[in-house]
């Protein structure tokens, strides 16, 4: 039963195409920020458009230096520099602050 149930849902999730009118955002995350707030992208995406990443908004961390950004919170994701071209692909974007440690 349990492989019949799997078999099906394998079948529907195949079949299904992805809404072409859906949007998608690109959303920021200070990350551990200590004042400030991120940029907002208040556009929003269909699919294989393009979204530019914004600079670091008004985000402070205290010893600390804004780097860039990165699509996953520990920095172990895709990296993204201010300025750099995303092309969405039928899924938000989020974007977490990266810091560095001020010497």
């Amino acid at each position: 039963m349990k492989k019949l149930i799997f078999i099906l849902l394998a079948v529907v999730l195949v079949g299904c195409e992805s809404d072409p009118d859906a949007t998608y955002s690109v959303l920021y995350y200070g990350n551990g920020e200590t004042s400030g707030f991120p940029p907002v992208d208040r556009n929003s995406y269909l699919s294989e458009e393009t979204a530019v990443v914004k600079g670091s908004g008004s985000l402070l961390k205290t010893g600390y230096q804004f780097v860039n950004w990165n699509t996953k919170k520990d920095g172990s994701g895709v990296t993204y520099n201010s300025g750099d071209v995303i092309t969405i692909k039928n899924i938000n974007v989020f974007l977490y602050a990266v810091w560095e440690k001020e010497e």
